[in-house]
């Protein structure tokens, strides 16, 4: 890595450190400096304002698409069920955790959610074009619903501290998915003790 990267990369993890716990409107270039031991000069000889940090680090936190479409294409090699091609997601999930934490958390970034499914919307949706698939607009209902699913389950595993086992709470995504909301909600409501 060039001296320029790791001065880079110290500028936008000394960003990160302070967004983590102070809203985007309060910070300074002189907060992020000094944390990372640069002048302001230096600051803006890689960014133009503290903005543009903030849109590199959600850039860099949108799936590529071939994380995104690999699973899919591999439905016909595994009967279907898409949850035995999500590792690298789960990987990725992983890898991005604070990060995502922080940026769909009750203090984060609004924008980012939207963003965030907008970006994996359009790539699916492109493989769908590509795929010549009838009723496309249906599938993106879908593919809308189940993101805003997934996004408000990671929220609420993040509310709760991750008190429910991740692998746990992964098969129950997946028996949602498989047997549908209502479905479940029926069988749990009719199991009383």
């Amino acid at each position: 890595m060039s001296q320029r990267d790791v001065t880079r990369n110290n500028l936008i993890e000394a960003f990160w450190d302070i967004y983590k716990i102070k809203p985007l409107s309060k910070i300074t270039v002189k907060e992020i400096t000094d944390k990372a031991g640069y002048n302001r000069g230096t600051f803006y000889a890689y960014f133009s304002d503290i903005n543009e940090i903030l849109i590199l680090l959600k850039e860099s936190l949108i799936p590529t698409r071939d994380m995104i479409i690999g699973p899919l294409m591999m439905l016909d090699k595994n009967g279907g069920n898409i949850f035995d091609t999500l590792e690298r997601t789960n990987d990725y999930v992983k890898e991005h955790s604070d990060k995502i934490s922080v940026l769909i958390g009750p203090e984060g970034d609004p924008s980012f959610v939207h963003e965030f499914k907008m970006r994996i919307r359009m790539i699916i949706m492109d493989y769908v074009y590509e795929l010549k698939i009838k009723e496309p607009e249906k599938i993106e209902y879908i593919i809308e619903y189940q993101l805003s699913a997934l996004i408000g389950m990671f929220q609420l595993w993040l509310e709760k501290n991750g008190e429910v086992d991740e692998i746990i709470l992964g098969d129950f995504v997946e028996d949602i998915s498989n047997q549908g909301v209502t479905t479940m909600m029926t069988a749990m409501l009719n199991n009383k003790e």
